[in-house]
């Protein structure tokens, strides 16, 4: 049914068909000829990307969701058609700029397992997510999965010539390259212990049970915060499965990463430290939490933000 989008006809005469003749019945036959369509198809597909990609990506962005289709509802799809998938990447010069899988793992780092992914809605808000600043200083290539149907293509696509796929906003993500020593060196002269604990300590009291803590982030270089999945939370391609298709959907309780080597989270730690009272800080930490709910497409009605970020301009205006 994924391959709908073929039209053709076959000329046999071994088909059998019912008493009315309109219907054709299900028969050994049948199933050969469909395998042997399937098949063609595929080896046409192939030819095409290889002797004229440029052709090969006007298909692919007229036609790729059906391939996808095809992987969340035929465990067959996955060896006919996975080097036919196509994708932007960290790498993409632009939102036309497409890349298989094989091409990625040819680029792999040689002390890189895995195949690492982000998943969103839309090209230009993916390259300026805060997951991917750790990707970039060490110049580790991440897919971008922004079409709604990708989300359902994992289902039946979990890894490619050995190595998994990896969604970056797993929190219990392993990383190669990671000098801890000096990120952990640096992060303690920009907050020290006892005024990081405090700050990340407010953060929880603020934002109570929609979070489901409070931590320093190892992966984050230049961006405030961001929020990964708890290892024992709800799958993140799923996550986004039922916000697509809008069922029983609530804001998942995530893990808010905080930077202590950005100049904003410092100001806000000083800002505690010097007055536990001062009325800005609730909603610095409240509008941080929101704009992170955003960047994810998380958010149920970023318009509730307005009051509260005009509350913060004002006070932005005022200051001496």
């Amino acid at each position: 049914s994924y391959l709908r989008f073929v039209e053709g006809v076959v000329d046999s005469e071994d088909i059998p068909l019912n008493v009315s003749r309109e219907m054709v019945q299900a028969t050994p036959i049948l199933e050969k000829i469909k395998g042997t369509l399937v098949r063609r198809i595929a080896n046409q597909l192939r030819d095409l990307a290889d002797e004229d990609p440029e052709k090969y990506s006007v298909f692919w962005k007229e036609f790729g969701a059906f391939l996808k289709e095809g992987f969340a509802t035929d465990p067959d799809t996955k060896e006919r058609f996975i080097d036919l998938l196509r994708f932007t990447s960290t790498t993409s010069e632009s939102a036309d700029d497409l890349i298989s899988l094989k091409q990625y793992v040819d680029r792999m780092k040689p002390d890189q397992n895995e195949i690492y992914y982000i998943l969103g809605d839309d090209y230009n808000v993916l390259s300026r997510s805060p997951h991917l600043e750790y990707f970039r200083k060490h110049d580790i290539e991440v897919l971008y999965l922004t079409d709604p149907l990708d989300s359902f293509m994992l289902i039946g696509l979990t890894e490619y010539n050995g190595k998994p796929l990896k969604n970056i906003d797993d929190a219990g993500l392993e990383l190669p390259d990671n000098d801890e020593s000096e990120d952990e060196k640096e992060a303690e002269e920009a907050i020290s212990g006892d005024e990081f604990e405090a700050l990340t300590t407010r953060f929880k009291e603020v934002l109570g049970d929609r979070v489901e803590d409070v931590r320093e982030s190892k992966i984050l270089t230049d961006s405030p915060a961001r929020l990964v999945n708890p290892a024992d939370a709800m799958n993140a391609n799923m996550q986004r499965v039922q916000r697509l298709l809008g069922k029983d959907y609530e804001v998942p309780k995530k893990i808010l990463e905080v930077n202590r080597k950005n100049a904003l989270i410092q100001n806000l730690s000083m800002r505690l430290a010097a007055n536990a009272d001062d009325p800005l800080i609730n909603p610095l930490i409240e509008q941080l939490y929101a704009n992170e709910l955003v960047t994810e497409g998380l958010h149920p009605n970023p318009a509730e933000m307005v009051d509260r970020i005009y509350e913060l301009m004002d006070a932005a205006a005022t200051a001496k």
